[in-house]
C-alpha cells in the first residue's frame, strides 16, 4: 500500500480526513499525522511517504515550505494541498512545487477522493522499480549518493541504520514502514532497518529447518559505512562453517589469524608442502577458532596458488565466502581436503595415454547438465568417480582451457543472451546461469563484458 501523510495544524481537520476517507479501499495506509511543518518533516525522515496531504498554514514551517522540501528528498511524491485562502499567488506557488490539487476549506471529500486516486494512477505509472540489482551495484560501487537515492525512494532518509544478513530460504519478516530487505543471492537476504532487530526474530528465523545463520551489527551505521557493514554481517551469517554451533554472530576478529596466513604463504612459496600440510594439521587440531571464513578463503587461496596448481589455480580458486561453505561444507573438512588435495597433485603426472575420450566425453555432458548448478571440480569429482586433480588436468588437456573457465564462459554466454531477449530482474538472471553470489556476478560480468548488466542492457 501506499504511504500517506497528514499534517495541518487543526485535529479536528485531521480526524474529519481519517474519518472520511475510505484510505483502504484506495489502496492507501496513513502512515502518520502532524500538527506542524516541523513535525511532518521529522515523519517523513522517519517513514515512507508516498503521498502529502498539507495546510498551507502550519506553524512553523508553512505548507508550501513543506511542499519545496519534501518535493526536493522525493521527486514522485504526491502532494495535496489544503486551505482556507483562495489566494492566487498560494496556487500559484502550489502549481511551481508539483502540487497535484488544491482544496479549499471546508473540504469536500469527493474531491479529495478523486485527487487521491489520480496520485496512485501517478505513482503507478510514473515510478520506477528500484530493484535489488539497483542497491546492489550501488553497494558494489561504493556509491553513497546512489544509495541515498535508492534508499529515499523507499522512505529511508535516516542518517543511521542497523544491518543484518541471514543465510537460508527463509526470510525475517520487516514492515515496509520501518526498513528494506534485499536478496544478496540465492538464500542469503539483507535487512536495513531503522530499529535493530529482535533476538526472537532471529531465533524464530533458525527454528525454521535450511535456515541456517545469521550476522548483525548491534550499533547503527551511517550511510558511508552501509557496504562495508554489510559484508561483515555476509562473512558472521556464515561463521557456522567455522563453528557449527555458532548461528547467530555480531562480530568476529580477522587477525588472529594472521600468524597461521603468514606461515602457510611462506611454506607455499618455498615449495615446503610436507611443512605445510603439518600446519594444516595443527590448525585443524588447535586452531580453527582463530579463523573466520573470510580467512579460511584467504587460506584456500594461499594453497591453490602454490607451484603444485599452478596449472589448475583457476579450478580450484575461491572467489567467496558461498562457495567456499558450498564446497567444503565445515572449516574442518576444508582442512581435511587440502591435504589430500596436495597429496594428490603431488603424485607423478598422468602419462598422456591416461586421458580417455570417453572420459572427458562423460566430463561434458555432465557439464551441459549441471553448470547452472553449484558445480565444481569436487562435485564432478563425486558424480563421476574421477579424482578432482584428474579431471581438472583431462579438461585442460583436451579442452585448452579450465574446467571453472568454460564453466564461466557458459553461464555468461547465457547471462547475455538473458539481459538481451528478456525483461527479466539482473538478480534473477545471475541465479538462473549459476551464480548464487550477486556480487561475484557482478564483476564477473563486468570483466567479460567490461559492462555491468545494467549498462550491458541499455546500450542495446
Amino acid at each position: 500500500m501506499y504511504q500517506v501523510l497528514l499534517a495541518d495544524d487543526e485535529p479536528s481537520v485531521i480526524a474529519s480526513l481519517q474519518k472520511s476517507i475510505d484510505w483502504n479501499g484506495l489502496g492507501l495506509e496513513l502512515a502518520g499525522c502532524a500538527g506542524s511543518g516541523r513535525e511532518a518533516l521529522a515523519l517523513f525522515g522517519q517513514k515512507r511517504i508516498d503521498i502529502a496531504l498539507l495546510d498551507i498554514r502550519m506553524p512553523g514551517m508553512s505548507g508550501l515550505e513543506l511542499c519545496e522540501e519534501l518535493r526536493r528528498r522525493n521527486e514522485n511524491i504526491q502532494l495535496i494541498i489544503i486551505s482556507g485562502y483562495a489566494e492566487f499567488s498560494y496556487a500559484e506557488r502550489a502549481i511551481r512545487y508539483g502540487v497535484l490539487g488544491y482544496c479549499l476549506k471546508p473540504l469536500e471529500y469527493e474531491q479529495i477522493t478523486k485527487l487521491l486516486v489520480k496520485a496512485v494512477k501517478n505513482l503507478e505509472k510514473t515510478a520506477v522499480r528500484v530493484t535489488d540489482a539497483d542497491f546492489l551495484d550501488a553497494l558494489e560501487n561504493r556509491d553513497e549518493e546512489a544509495l541515498r537515492r535508492i534508499m529515499a525512494s523507499f522512505g529511508m532518509n535516516d542518517a543511521k541504520y542497523f544491518i543484518a544478513v541471514s543465510v537460508g530460504e527463509g526470510r525475517i519478516p520487516v514492515p515496509v514502514s520501518e526498513g528494506m530487505l534485499v536478496e544478496f543471492g540465492r538464500g542469503q537476504c539483507g535487512y536495513i532497518t531503522r530499529e535493530a532487530l529482535k533476538m526472537q526474530a532471529f531465533e524464530a528465523f533458525l527454528s525454521v529447518p535450511g535456515n541456517q545463520g545469521i550476522g548483525y551489527i548491534p550499533e547503527a551505521v551511517d550511510m558511508v559505512q552501509i557496504p562495508s557493514a554489510v559484508q561483515n554481517c555476509i562473512a558472521q551469517a556464515y561463521h557456522f562453517f567455522i563453528q557449527q554451533d555458532c548461528r547467530i554472530c555480531r562480530e568476529t576478529e580477522e587477525r588472529r589469524a594472521a600468524r597461521w596466513l603468514g606461515e602457510v604463504q611462506r611454506n607455499v612459496q618455498d615449495n615446503k608442502w610436507d611443512i605445510v600440510c603439518e600446519q594444516l594439521s595443527d590448525i585443524e587440531e588447535n586452531h580453527i577458532p582463530d579463523f573466520t571464513v573470510r580467512s579460511a578463503v584467504k587460506l584456500c587461496n594461499i594453497i591453490f596458488t602454490g607451484y603444485l596448481f599452478q596449472e589448475e589455480e583457476t579450478d580450484y580458486y575461491i572467489y567467496g565466502i558461498r562457495q567456499l561453505v558450498a564446497e567444503y561444507g565445515t572449516m574442518k573438512e576444508m582442512l581435511g581436503r587440502l591435504r589430500t588435495a596436495i597429496l594428490a597433485a603431488r603424485t607423478p603426472e598422468m602419462e598422456e595415454n591416461a586421458y580417455s575420450n570417453t572420459a572427458f566425453m562423460g566430463l561434458m555432458v555432465y557439464i551441459k547438465e549441471n553448470y547452472k548448478k553449484d558445480i565444481s571440480l569436487s562435485t564432478a569429482g563425486q558424480a563421476l568417480h574421477m579424482n578432482p586433480n584428474y579431471i581438472s588436468q583431462l579438461f585442460k588437456k583436451e579442452a585448452g582451457i579450465t574446467f571453472i573457465h568454460y564453466i564461466t564462459q557458459l553461464r555468461m554466454e547465457d547471462a547475455v543472451n538473458l539481459l538481451s531477449m528478456t525483461n527479466k530482474p539482473v538478480i534473477d538472471i545471475a541465479m538462473e546461469v549459476g551464480f548464487n553470489d550477486y556480487f561475484y556476478f557482478l564483476k564477473t560480468f563486468k570483466k567479460f563484458t567490461g559492462k555491468t548488466p545494467s549498462q550491458y542492457r541499455e546500450e542495446l
